[in-house]
């Protein structure tokens, strides 16, 4: 019972906080995007929005660790028949193509914001491309790892839980 409703509560965190990091993400990206093409010098707000997108996601990568280590029943199910559960789309996303798709995510953005910053200061246009990328590139993953409604059923999720 107690687990039943941890999970219940924890996956609905998790997915009305993906709104948190799709938002978090997009006005880091369109911020780098104005900052790149009008060639304006990378800032303190840069670096704000940044940071804030970084912890959003690593929010986010909390709740689902913790859902994926043992509370979620998908999980659960996959990793106790995880040869079986490979041929199972649903399972499969689950336990390996979801995690792996966002751990990705949050790599790429970590790794990217800290190359971002230690280009030398003299190069502005350099650290606003380095953040453009980093953020398109763990944008474009984290999208592709949503259980999105229109995916395959075993997949979808609603937008809203």
């Amino acid at each position: 019972m107690l687990q039943s409703t941890l999970y219940t509560h924890l996956l609905a965190v998790h997915s009305l906080w993906r709104w948190v990091v799709l938002l978090a993400l997009g006005a880091a990206l369109a911020r780098a995007l104005v900052a790149r093409l009008g060639r304006q010098p990378f800032a303190a707000l840069d670096r704000r929005l940044g940071l804030a997108a970084m912890i959003a996601v690593d929010l986010q990568l909390l709740t689902g660790l913790v859902l994926y280590a043992g509370v979620s029943p998908l999980t659960r199910a996959a990793w106790s028949q995880f040869g079986a559960a490979m041929r199972v789309r649903g399972l499969r996303f689950w336990a390996v193509e979801h995690l792996a798709l966002m751990l990705a995510a949050v790599i790429v953005l970590h790794v990217g914001q800290r190359l971002a910053r230690r280009v030398a200061v003299d190069r502005p246009q350099q650290q606003q491309q380095r953040t453009l990328i980093t953020l398109v590139t763990a944008l474009l993953l984290i999208l592709a790892a949503i259980p999105w409604p229109f995916l395959v059923p075993e997949v979808a999720r609603p937008l809203w839980r």
